[in-house]
């Protein structure tokens, strides 16, 4: 999209964008009367600056012959910067509406850029600014589009997040009507920095999309008809929140660096800045599979303890998901083994990196919601079960309340039932391992809301046993497991039988280890036989 002799390879290699999340997230604020400060990071600092980075091959200077490039016109471009040249300081603004930015310390042109050059910032201090003008600043009855290409280098240097981009973040008047682009320094997630509740303190909308050190679009969309902000990343829907007062009148907008020291370590190409929404569907890349599932969180205090915690979870909804129509549909409740804890909101869709076939086959189908909670790994009391991670206790008995991760998946559980588009019939739950030890304990606390249940190599609470005999059960372990011995499920299997109940089957793999969730959801006929229970048949 630069030289338009490029411009068919532009389409051929470019990344395409991200998304799904729905929510606003909570607020995060900062006491900090800096005279700019960092959406992400006001109130966040990092202990391992690093403000090296590896040789740039740098682009021809200003001193070089000129170099003639053509750009495609389009509609409603406010500001467009190409990072193709840098001229007497600056790099212009090549819709000629004069937003040209102006460079502050050494940021170089490299030719490592997105298809040809590209703007890179090696150390502190930093940046690009462009003055403040009135087509910058937007008021929630104001639709707009920011798109950015960037290639971080996994560094931080700085004690606040690093800065994509940001307009309007100050303590001076007018402070925190903005928006922008910050990475956590923590865990590398992007995060979209809006205008926070009365305009006090910062507050980040976040992608729980980890950044890597490839290249990514990232595009901000305000929709002042349906009054709504979203992120796309890489062309998946992320997050997105209310529509945002960002009329930061007087001040400016810097990329690279947020004026303090949230400095960005990488490099940037192709700033964009329209003054409509852009259709979503207009960017190149749509991501399927476990992948499109859209993030979320729910956030959950005890009522005894007043401990608080947030719960992220991705939510699958079939492509003809209609929120206004009549239709429900089935849903199944995943949760995951302990390789897969953590606040990334990412590694409950696999299982230890790799595929998770069920989940995969009932995204195929296209006809359940799937929704994955993810807990944390420590401490041990956030785990799906209370049993202090000593997974070869097997079966045990049911301890007075649920940990508190595995009461705010409850919570979220109900919220979906609640919703109108769930088939209450047909409410299923799986899980592995620490999930399975999980799901034995959901249906055993939740018996009345489950029609049938798939733990995979975890184990159950057999004086519970009466509570599950009208649920349909598929238990799988493999005879060889010295994770989590086996016994677990053989105590739930005789358990319920010799309760009466006639629902329950158990498949043990002769051989097999801990990892018989991969023989498990490849069974034949497994969906078939979930799909098919219904608590109306019961």
């Amino acid at each position: 999209m630069k030289k338009i002799t490029a411009f068919f390879l532009v389409i051929a290699l470019v990344m395409g964008i991200s998304v799904s999340c729905g929510k606003p997230q909570d607020t995060e604020t900062t006491a900090s009367s800096q005279a700019t400060s960092s959406a992400a990071g006001g109130s966040e600092t990092t202990g391992t600056a690093a403000a090296t980075s590896a040789a740039e091959t740098t682009a021809p200077s200003q001193t070089d012959p000129p170099v003639e490039y053509e750009y495609p016109a389009e509609d409603g471009l406010i500001v467009y910067l190409a990072f193709d040249a840098i001229e007497n300081g600056m790099v212009k603004d090549v819709t000629g509406n004069g937003h040209d930015a102006i460079l502050s310390g050494s940021p170089t042109l490299t030719e490592n850029g997105r298809v040809y050059n590209g703007l890179s910032f090696s150390g502190t201090g930093q940046s690009l600014m462009i003055p403040d003008s009135a087509e910058l600043n937007f008021t929630a009855d104001d639709s707009f589009t920011a798109e950015i290409y960037y290639k971080w280098k996994g560094l931080t240097s700085g004690s606040n997040w690093p800065c994509l981009f940001q307009k309007g973040l100050s303590a001076s008047e007018n402070a925190y009507r903005y928006f922008g682009l910050w990475i956590n320094s923590s865990d590398k997630v992007l995060n979209l920095g809006i205008t926070g509740n009365g305009g006090t303190g910062t507050n980040n909308l976040t992608s729980y999309l980890p950044t890597d050190t490839g290249w990514h679009q990232a595009v901000i969309i305000q929709n002042a008809e349906q009054g709504t902000i979203s992120l796309y990343i890489d062309g998946i829907l992320r997050c997105s929140g209310e529509a945002i007062n960002a009329s930061s009148e007087g001040q400016n907008l810097y990329l690279g660096f947020n004026g303090t020291d949230g400095q960005f370590l990488g490099t940037l190409d192709e700033f964009k800045l329209y003054d409509y929404a852009k259709d979503p569907s207009s960017y190149e890349k749509k991501v399927t599979g476990v992948d499109s599932m859209q993030a979320d969180s729910i956030t959950y205090t005890d009522e005894e303890s007043g401990e608080t915690i947030t719960l992220p979870y991705r939510v699958y909804y079939p492509t003809d998901y209609d929120p206004d129509s009549e239709k429900t549909y089935p849903m199944l409740f995943f949760l995951h083994g302990f390789g897969e804890c953590g606040t990334d909101n990412v590694k409950q869709l696999r299982i230890l990196n790799a595929p998770n076939e069920l989940l995969d086959n009932i995204i195929d189908r296209d006809d359940c919601i799937i929704v994955a909670p993810q807990c944390e790994a420590n401490p041990a009391s956030h785990n799906w079960v209370p049993i202090n991670q000593q997974w070869t206790i097997g079966s045990r008995e049911l301890t007075e309340k649920p940990t508190i991760s595995l009461a705010a998946a409850t919570e979220l559980l109900y919220e979906f039932l609640d919703s109108g588009k769930v088939d209450r019939d047909r409410v299923y739950a799986a899980g592995v391992s620490m999930g399975g030890y999980g799901t034995w304990e959901l249906i055993a606390r939740n018996p009345e809301v489950f029609a049938a249940a798939i733990p995979v190599c975890g184990a159950g609470i057999p004086s519970m046993a009466e509570e599950l005999v009208d649920i349909a059960i598929w238990a799988f372990h493999g005879e060889a497991d010295t994770t989590v011995p086996v016994s677990g499920t053989r105590d739930m299997e005789e358990a319920i039988k010799a309760a009466g109940g006639t629902k329950i089957q158990a498949t043990y793999f002769p051989g097999v280890g801990h990892n018989s969730w991969i023989p498990a959801f490849a069974t034949e006929g497994l969906l078939d036989w979930l799909f098919a229970q219904s608590k109306s048949n019961s």
